[in-house]
Formats: C-alpha cells, structure tokens, sequence
C-alpha cells in the first residue's frame, strides 16, 4: 500500500511542476481521510483500501474520460484528484464521495444538481459494487450549444454540449438503478421526498445561492434518517452550510468546498 502511494504521489509530482499545490494536495488527503472517519467511521487503512479500488477502476475511469473527451478537449491527469487552490480539483470530491458511498452502503440518496454528472457516475459506481443502492437526480441543465466540443476553458456547469444530455459523464451500463428529473430543485425536491419518506444521503449541487442551499438543507434535512448524512458541494460559495448546521446544532467538517454533516439520533 505505502508503495503503492508513493508512486502515485510521484506521477503527480511530475505532472504538478509546483511544489506548493503537491503541499496542499498532501495536507488535503489528511484531511479527507478525517472526513471519512467522521461520515463512515472508517480507518486510514479502509479508505485509503477504497481510495485505491476507484482509483485503480480502469475500466470505469476509462469510460469517464472516453465521455469526457467526446464533449470537451480535457482528459483528467492524476494531479487532478488533488485539491488546488481554494477549490477541490475536478475528481477530488467524487473519489472521496465513492468511499463514503461504498462504506455506508445507503438504499436511497437524493442529489441536486448533476450536470455534467460526475458525482453521480461516481455514486452509481460505489452502489453497483454494493450491489445496492438508488440514486434520484434532479438537475436543472444549462443551456445548450451548437459546439458538441466545450472547449477547455469551458465550465461544466455553464453551457450543455450539442448531442449531450444532463448527466453526460456517466457511462450507460451504470444508469439502472438511477432516477433523473429535469428541473428546478424548488419544483421536484418536496414531491421526491414526500414519496421516498426517509433517505440515507442528501447531496446538494445545484443553484449554489445562499437562498436556494438553505432552502435545500432545510426541505431535505427532516427525511434524514437516524446518522444520516447531508453533504454539500461548494460550500465555500457562502455560508450556508455553516450557518445551517450551526442553527441546528449539527456536528459537520469540511474539506474546502465539500461539507458533511450527520443527523444525530434523537
């Protein structure tokens, strides 16, 4: 294992060339691993044991990057698991949601947002391993645009590839036990919840304005079941998550942009 890790951390030394964002990445890794002790109990051992399955999946990592250069001119390097700068990296948050998902092994999770579905192909991969599992997705799409390449400078987020559809990064064979609904959160999230009743995990990715992440921390929070789990994407947008679980006396960490939270047993 320590081998294994030290040639990983090598490869992305040589694709770094910066010594202070190999730094940060370091002191980062710590710190998820604190973070998945905190949602999933889990040992340094058992998520770095996880760590290594997702990124070692070269199967489904395969399939992620084929989807990723068909609608954009980027292939993702191993630097980019890290964290950079004042936000995560662009699969840092996945991998570290794969272990949770893996470890926790939830029934039913709900997640806002979803284009271009990096997070959720992630999810779905950690519940085909467990052999169980259903994600809901509510995604509000961007608009879309006549390139069907985005070029590099292109957010995800911001514009909808010509040919793609919401949640384009996640491969085909991964989709059966997913549920999407194509709209505003404020429209589908109340519905959803109400017939579901109680779910494991919630993931808020969507609008990230302090009034539409407290509006979702609030409307999902009270379907949490006993020890689950509220996380959040782009927590550094505000203070929401902060402030949310400050109100309601929740134990939370944060890893820059990425936030959990556990809903205690009464």
């Amino acid at each position: 294992m320590m081998l294994r890790e030290a040639k990983v951390w090598l490869q992305r030394a040589r694709e770094c060339h910066n010594p202070l964002i190999l730094a940060r990445g370091l002191r980062f890794e710590r710190r998820r691993l604190g973070l998945l002790r905190f949602c999933v109990g889990l040992s340094s051992v058992e998520s770095r044991t996880l760590l290594q399955e997702i990124e070692t999946d070269h199967i489904f990592l395969a399939a992620v990057r084929g989807n990723l250069s068909r609608y954009t001119r980027y292939s993702p390097r191993a630097v980019d698991f890290m964290l950079v700068d004042n936000s995560g990296s662009v699969f840092f948050n996945e991998v570290t949601l794969y272990v949770i998902m893996r470890a926790l092994r939830p029934e039913t999770v709900v997640e806002t947002g979803g284009t271009p579905g990096k997070s959720t192909a992630f999810i779905l991969r950690a519940m085909q391993r467990n052999g169980c599992g259903h994600l809901h997705t509510i995604d509000l799409p961007p608009a879309a645009v006549r390139e069907t390449q985005l070029p590099v400078h292109e957010s995800y987020h911001e514009a909808l590839p010509s040919g793609a559809s919401s949640g384009w990064v996640v491969p085909h064979e991964l989709k059966a036990p997913h549920t999407q609904l194509l709209g505003p959160s404020r429209e589908h999230l109340p519905r959803v919840l109400q017939q579901l009743q109680t779910i494991d995990v919630f993931l808020h990715d969507s609008d990230h304005s302090y009034e539409n992440m407290t509006w979702e921390f609030e409307t999902a929070f009270p379907a949490l079941r006993e020890s689950g789990l509220l996380l959040s994407d782009d927590v550094r947008a505000n203070g929401a998550f902060s402030d949310f679980c400050r109100a309601r006396q929740l134990a939370s960490l944060q890893v820059y942009n990425l936030g959990a939270a556990r809903r205690e047993p009464c």
